[in-house]
């Protein structure tokens, strides 16, 4: 199925040019940068509850973003989580599946829950826009909506018009030999670039145990839960939210650059030989530009200027979020 996606893309105008293509228009996006674990049993849920940043009990109907943590409370991996019922999926960036895995497994051993990486997995999908969505043969869903659909599983993103399913390659070849004029397949960086629009990252293998979900912005956008009982890493992440002052935040910005620089590249300010911050993710959106999320401190990106890589690297210039960045917030 990877290489019907390629045949048809590399048929199709590069990412950079998708990217100027009237956002009126769907798009469906192979995101052969996401993967997923499937977790069954009577007490996943139970389970997942006391391992990740966000509230299980409140899977059903649902799509959760999440964060699992070491006991210092930065981020092992993040994810998207939704259920069908008899299995709950972590959508995850390729690569981490994995790791994290092996870290639910030393914790399963006692509960009725079984997590697996599928050896012949469905694929993830992106869906963006009505004519895109309209091919899950679904009514349009409410923000954080996950449903079964006759396709398999799809939910709509937070804040966005992202759609994230997961569906047979059988569904897909379907789709790509019916797609209506108004749904264009395309690549992932079209996909990226609207998430980060979206103030939404994740971390991936490179930038592992860098981040406390809060500098991910994950308490903004419903990644942690504050209600919800005792998880690995806790302790730190609701100290920290208590306390209610906050170093260090992810903010948006774009650059002059080639290339996209990898998670985990530092940001320096002109006035420091330390890092300020590090990016999280980052895409490119046009020839010679770069947009990415990167976490810096507060007090610098307030006062002075930031570069990437080094002191005196290309100057980031600051985007804005749709959310408001707070020192300060109420508990959910």
């Amino acid at each position: 199925m990877q290489q019907q996606w390629q045949s048809l893309i590399s048929s199709l105008p590069s990412p950079l040019e998708q990217h100027q293509v009237s956002p009126e228009l769907g798009y469906v996006a192979c995101l052969t940068g996401f993967e997923y674990l499937a977790i069954t049993g009577a007490d996943r849920h139970t389970f997942l509850q006391g391992q990740m940043s966000c509230d299980f009990t409140k899977i059903e109907g649902q799509l959760l973003l999440g964060a699992n943590c070491n006991l210092k409370g930065r981020a092992l991996a993040t994810f998207y989580a939704m259920d069908d019922g008899e299995t709950t999926y972590l959508i995850l960036p390729t690569g981490q599946a994995l790791p994290l895995k092996a870290v639910l497994d030393k914790y399963a051993l006692f509960s009725n829950a079984e997590i697996t990486l599928p050896t012949q997995p469905q694929l993830v999908v992106g869906l963006v826009g009505e004519p895109a969505v309209a091919l899950c043969e679904t009514k349009a869903l409410e923000e954080n909506q996950a449903i079964v659909c006759n396709a398999g599983m799809v939910a709509r993103i937070s804040n966005t018009n992202l759609h994230i399913c997961i569906t047979s390659s059988a569904t897909v070849s379907t789709w790509l030999t019916a797609l209506p004029n108004e749904a264009l397949p395309t690549q992932q960086q079209t996909w990226d670039q609207q998430q980060l629009s979206a103030g939404i990252s994740h971390v991936t293998p490179e930038s592992q145990e860098l981040f406390i979900p809060q500098e991910l912005n994950y308490d903004l956008i419903g990644g942690i839960s504050f209600n919800k009982g005792c998880y690995k890493g806790q302790e730190i992440i609701a100290r920290l939210h208590y306390r209610g002052t906050y170093k260090q935040r992810a903010f948006r910005y774009e650059c002059s650059s080639d290339h996209a620089p990898i998670a985990g590249t530092p940001l320096f300010s002109s006035n420091s030989k330390q890092p300020c911050g590090h990016v999280i993710q980052s895409v490119l959106i046009a020839p010679g530009k770069v947009e990415l999320l990167a976490v810096n401190k507060i007090k610098v990106q307030e006062s002075e200027p930031v570069h990437l890589d080094q002191k005196d690297g290309p100057i980031l210039q600051s985007l804005s979020l749709p959310y408001a960045i707070t020192n300060t917030e109420e508990a959910e």
